[in-house]
């Protein structure tokens, strides 16, 4: 550091102290961010030191995200948080964590122990007054961290990436409807369909085969009841947890080719559902030959999304098809035997007691007593008489540790070591895009997806046969991958990534390409590339979906203006829009709104009004572009002959809709206003203390929507890595690093996430030193 440099350096605040368990020294550093930069000289020392880090930002989080997974939300936050816990202690997450921590290495245990110790040591030095503040709020105590509490956390984020149980719900709701109308509804192609190593596939034409139902059989009127309930059910609780609504993301990566600097770069943002504090947390570990930073989730160990010396990587669902569900036939005398081929079988039964707070303050609980019946399938997630529907997830299974995939990629090198890492991966299934320092880039799709004996499970089984059992896994060699294609691109965002003729049945639950085919046309746009191109595409708010309705209403109506005023309003409303999600844009609320009353009105024909309010399609977007661009006479809702007055009921719709949201002016029918962005806290409506808790809600200033690229509140984090120089690379969150509502780095990067502007992350040692604002050094205590 020159002399000039240090005189402009702002003084270091230091502290010292000192920890059990500690082997050596431990130096964290805090920058303006107030993000840690963790350097110690072995890894127990450094995984004791992020648990003490990530504990001191966020640890009513971690506790409240143990406790959603455990099934104990309710001791703190009442009976409104009891159907969570039921649903999560049918999965029984705390179970399948303690097997898989008996099941783990010497390695991996050490890690997590030592992460546990950091934790607890945090909680130590705090005493009960200086806890956070919703400890304080809710009268209680956090009980210590253990091993097994970081592998809960795992089966959460499954929970948010795996969603197919929905859809094979909403397919038995549907399997009355005419065969060739039940797959217009769900197509799987696109004339936007853009293939994972950056080659443009319009193969949109051709509409995906029907789910098989293997048995051939309707469902009944019971177990239509019983399957309606258990999806209602299961909305109620993601709704109260905070994991409801749309997850994606974005993630990209180009070659040395197409680059400025001649080195390939990778682009990376998660969707989840906003939450405050933000579910990441960003960190830097150092300790003899490992240095990585990144994002980590709070209570786990390691980096999930980053780079270290050598590579970076991304993260993307693959939206695989892991859940499905078994009716299964129980005998009305005796509530715990089932029906399977080879005769009745005794169903493994265990108990759960829930404590539900009763008072205010927390002195008074009343336990609730749930009995869990597990059959040959799974867990019964929802009974009714005599029939029951089981669950199989690859999420429960206790063969591999999620862990483990990480703190290897942490430390590889090149592709092979990538590869290695992610051939023991058995987490929620997911599309690894990749960069290294040696000039390659390739992907791979990794995690365990089922074949099954018949059929896809697309559709609930009959539990009685064998029909749906699992026989294995599609083997890890024949799982989507791609090395350094021609393209010199991989694009990664949630789209159909292989083509008709892949061997293995993955999902039928595709993504609209709306956000692939995008960051596909913006990436053609210059041959060579930088960081600003980069954050540009992050930062673009084409909405295809929005754009498309709008056109084809141009060219409905433009035919009508002369004749028709109400036509010639709407067209002049539309006319010139350039198809993004602006903030001040008064045309992109009018069309979302026309979309919506169209969408709503076709399905109410089809399926009905109470099927239709049920009807949450992740793909539905291609559906809706046919019919508005082909505008069939089939789907017509009955009370409309033809889509010029159907689609002008749409308007009329939509201008009623939001004349009662933003007022009457027109003018003030912004996106802005109407797509206002929050982050959520779990106990912002807590009487007169809520509001201490709550971020203030805001227009979404910069737009975006969940179908295009910059999907607005959705993006959990924004990070861009220039392989040609670590120094140079970009990450920020939607808030900040701290949960504690009173700290400065509550939402310190809310203005960056808001302007598409991540500030670099020092990575070496000298720009770290630069960057630090204060400094604590751990020192082992004397006696233990």
């Amino acid at each position: 550091m020159s002399a000039e440099t240090a005189k402009l350096k702002p003084e270091i605040s230091t502290t010292s102290i000192e920890l059990p368990w500690l082997i050596d020294q431990v130096t964290i550093r805090r920058d303006q961010r107030g993000i840690p930069f963790i350097q110690a000289t072995n890894e127990q020392d450094l995984y004791l030191a992020q648990g003490y880090a990530t504990a001191s930002d966020r640890l009513w989080q971690m506790d409240c995200l143990r406790r959603t997974a455990r099934g104990e939300l309710a001791e703190i936050l009442g009976a409104d948080a009891l159907e969570v816990d039921k649903l999560h202690r049918i999965y029984g997450f705390t179970s399948v964590a303690e097997k898989l921590f008996a099941r783990a290495s010497d390695q991996t245990r050490k890690v997590l122990e030592s992460y546990a110790r950091g934790v607890n040591a945090f909680i130590e030095t705090c005493g009960t007054r200086s806890l956070p503040l919703e400890f304080q709020v809710l009268g209680y105590h956090p009980r210590d961290w253990t091993a097994v509490d970081s592998l809960a956390l795992g089966k959460l984020f499954a929970e948010k990436l795996s969603f197919t149980v929905d859809a094979d719900i909403l397919r038995a709701l549907m399997s009355d409807l005419p065969r060739e109308q039940f797959a217009s509804l769900l197509p799987e192609t696109s004339p936007l369909d853009v293939t994972a190593d950056g080659k443009d596939v319009c193969r949109g034409d051709r509409l995906s085969r029907a789910p098989q139902d293997v048995n051939g059989r309707k469902f009944s009127e019971v177990e239509i009841a019983i399957l309606t309930d258990l999806l209602k059910a299961m909305r109620r609780s993601r709704a109260v947890s905070g994991a409801d609504g749309e997850v994606g993301s974005n993630s990209w990566v180009v070659s040395g080719e197409k680059t400025v600097s001649g080195k390939p770069m990778l682009a990376s943002d998660p969707h989840l559902p906003p939450t405050s504090p933000s579910i990441w947390h960003i960190t830097h570990l150092s300790a003899g030959d490992l240095r990585v930073c990144g994002v980590s989730v709070p209570g786990v160990p390691g980096v999930m999304i980053g780079h270290n010396e050598w590579i970076a990587w991304g993260i993307t669902n693959l939206c695989p098809d892991v859940q499905d569900l078994y009716i299964e036939q129980f005998d009305s005398n005796d509530s715990s035997s089932y029906k399977t081929p080879k005769g009745w079988r005794t169903a493994e039964v265990r108990s759960e007691e829930i404590a539900v707070r009763q008072s205010s303050d927390g002195s008074r609980n009343e336990p609730l007593m749930l009995d869990v019946k597990v059959t040959r399938h799974g867990p019964i997630i929802c009974e009714r008489g005599s029939i029951g529907v089981a669950l199989r997830w690859s999420a429960l299974d206790t063969e591999v540790i999620d862990l483990d995939t990480f703190l290897a990629i942490n430390r590889a090198r090149n592709w092979d070591d990538f590869v290695a890492a992610l051939r023991g991966y058995g987490g929620p299934p997911q599309n690894f895009t990749y960069a290294d320092t040696a000039g390659h880039i390739g992907c791979y799709s990794a995690g365990q997806i089922p074949f099954r004996r018949a059929g896809d499970g697309s559709l609930p089984y009959d539990g009685t046969t064998d029909e749906g059992e699992w026989l294995g896994f599609i083997p890890f060699e024949e799982l989507p991958h791609v090395f350094d294609p021609p393209s010199g691109a991989i694009i990664m965002a949630n789209q159909r990534i292989v083509g008709h003729d892949y061997p293995h049945h993955l999902t039928h639950n595709w993504r609209v390409p709306y956000r692939a085919r995008r960051i596909y046309d913006r990436l053609q746009t210059k041959r060579k590339l930088d960081a600003d191109d980069f954050l540009n595409i992050q930062g673009d708010t084409y909405s295809y979906s929005d754009a498309i309705f709008a056109s084809e209403v141009m060219k409905l109506g433009g035919p009508l203006t002369a004749t028709f005023a109400e036509w010639r309003d709407l067209v002049e409303n539309l006319d010139g829009w350039d198809g993004y999600s602006n903030s001040d844009s008064t045309v992109l609320p009018l069309v979302t709104e026309m979309r919506k009353a169209f969408r709503n009105h076709i399905l109410a024909g089809v399926l009905g009004k109470e099927r239709a309010q049920l009807f949450e399609w992740r793909n539905e977007g291609t559906f809706l572009d046919k019919l508005i661009t082909e505008r069939p006479i089939a789907w017509l809702p009955e009370r409309f002959t033809a889509y010029e007055s159907f689609v002008l009921a749409c308007y009329r719709e939509a201008r009623n809709a939001l004349s009662n949201q933003l007022g009457s002016d027109s003018k003030q029918w912004t996106w802005g206003r109407l797509a206002q962005v929050r982050f959520p806290h779990p106990l912002e409506r807590m009487g007169s203390v809520g509001p201490r808790f709550a971020v203030s809600t805001f227009p979404q200033n910069t737009g975006g929507s969940m179908p295009t690229v910059n999907a607005g509140s959705r993006v959990s984090m924004r990070f861009i890595a220039d392989l040609s120089d670590w120094e140079a690379s970009r990450l920020c969150l939607p808030l900040g690093e701290s949960g504690d509502p009173s700290s400065t780095h509550r939402a310190d990067q809310l203005d960056d996430w808001r302007n598409v502007a991540p500030p670099v992350l020092p990575f070496g040692e000298e720009s770290i030193a630069i960057a630090a604002r204060d400094v604590v050094i751990m020192t082992p205590t004397l006696t233990r």
